[in-house]
């Protein structure tokens, strides 16, 4: 966390020395256990959608206006994930999700992983946001906030000799995603404060286009898919 100056000097100089050793206690206490995979909290903090999970794994997601054709679990780097396959106004369209599979399990290299299992060259990256808000019957104002995710994710072209792609890919958690595992680690363990856990979904969108074509001009369909599938996380995952 980066303070300007003129922010600095909002403050008196111990409170300054405290922020600062609050800090350092924060990121000595956590970075080992991250790398570890030892969780201080690890026996009282425990994923309550573990089940949800992986019943998404297993039968698929449902999303709004896409016909699923055809669903599969394969493996990919020698993990789990959910190859599916929609379908909308003879439009096909792959996704690849890979579902939190225990407490100890977060997310690392995943787009390290779908590069090596499709084997294709990548380019045009850029960061993308966009909103995404589930259907909500109850007209509560506080219920419908609650209901809504700020996603980042990462856009990009992918294609092989046979196939060009338009991609999207991010880390999916109720309320959130984005594509930095960093970010989804932030959020965890400020909720391991209250003794919760925040579950986690990589998600990847592999939208078929003319080779080499440029994406840019598909961003608004993917990110359409993309507010659908963070809804029916929502729905079906985070349950």
């Amino acid at each position: 966390m980066v303070y300007s100056l003129k922010n600095l000097q909002k403050y008196k100089f111990p409170q300054i020395v405290l922020l600062v050793f609050l800090l350092i206690v924060l990121i000595v206490g956590t970075i080992p256990g991250y790398v570890s995979g030892k969780w201080s909290w690890e026996n009282t903090a425990k994923i309550t959608n573990l089940k949800s999970l992986k019943q998404v794994r297993k039968n698929g997601l449902t999303i709004p206006d896409w016909t699923t054709t055809s669903h599969r679990e394969i493996t990919i780097a020698d993990r789990k994930w959910l190859f599916q396959e929609i379908n909308n106004e003879n439009k096909s369209v792959i996704l690849l999700v890979l579902t939190q599979n225990g407490p100890k399990d977060k997310p690392q290299v995943e787009w390290m992983d779908i590069n090596g299992f499709n084997r294709w060259k990548t380019d045009s990256y850029n960061r993308v946001s966009f909103t995404s808000q589930m259907p909500d019957k109850d007209s509560n104002t506080d219920s419908r906030k609650q209901n809504i995710s700020n996603i980042e994710a990462r856009f990009l072209r992918g294609w092989t000799n046979k196939q060009t792609y338009a991609v999207m890919q991010w880390y999916s958690w109720p309320g959130g995603g984005s594509p930095e595992p960093g970010d989804w680690f932030w959020t965890d363990r400020l909720a391991m404060v209250s003794r919760n856990r925040v579950p986690w979904v990589a998600v990847n969108i592999l939208f078929p286009i003319e080779p080499l074509e440029d994406i840019d001009p598909y961003l608004p369909q993917l990110t359409s898919i993309g507010q659908k599938i963070q809804a029916s996380l929502i729905k079906e995952a985070f349950k």
